[in-house]
């Protein structure tokens, strides 16, 4: 729960890319749980569920990987599943889509 706020890889962008042009019904929701470890005592956080959907992310592709980075904790950016796309072909380094 503490500590520094980074980028966290949240998906590779072929498979992603893939999975919402093959299905137009698919959805994807990830939910991060705040887990405090004490001595042998473990506890959530209800405070520090965040429950998200990468077409929604600001999100950035690392070249190196060519996977989606974005922080856990976000505003929101509201964009149609096809403007989603848009952006994963436009960064997507080294992997060719469509």
């Amino acid at each position: 729960m503490s500590g520094r706020r980074n980028k966290n890889d949240i998906s590779a962008v072929e498979k992603l890319y893939m999975q919402y042009t093959a299905n137009p019904n698919y959805r994807l929701i990830y939910a991060c749980f705040g887990i405090n470890f004490q001595n042998l005592t473990i506890s959530f956080q209800k405070e520090a569920v965040h429950v998200f959907s990468p077409q929604f992310l600001p999100i950035y592709v690392n070249p190196r990987n060519d996977k989606i980075q974005s922080y856990y904790h976000h505003e929101q950016i509201y964009r149609s599943r096809q403007d989603f796309l848009r952006l994963l072909r436009e960064n997507s380094r080294s992997i060719v889509l469509e």
